[in-house]
């Protein structure tokens, strides 16, 4: 499968989870929770196919993406950290 086409599989996949989450009720604790992790988990394999395949890709086919793909690093950084505090919260 292209690499390209996967990233933007997974972002279909992420909203739809959201969609989910948004659609659970109010006493579907054990659901959102199933839901919230099926997320981190999700999120946290996206960010790592793009640090380690995509961007040094992307910067090997135009090294001129290097200030760009510095910044969508320290942005994963951020997520990683939020999805590490999401995993100790009430969904």
């Amino acid at each position: 499968m292209d690499g390209i086409v996967l990233l933007k599989e997974d972002h279909k996949t992420v909203e739809k989870l959201f969609k989910q989450l948004e659609k659970a009720g109010d006493g579907a604790h054990a659901e959102k929770r199933k839901i919230a992790d099926q997320v981190i988990e999700e999120l946290t394999t996206h960010t790592w196919i793009e640090e380690k395949i995509f961007y040094p890709a992307a910067r090997e086919a135009d090294p001129d993406t290097k200030d760009d793909v510095l910044e969508s690093v320290e942005e994963h950084h951020v997520v990683l950290w939020m999805l590490s505090e999401l995993k100790d919260l009430d969904p």
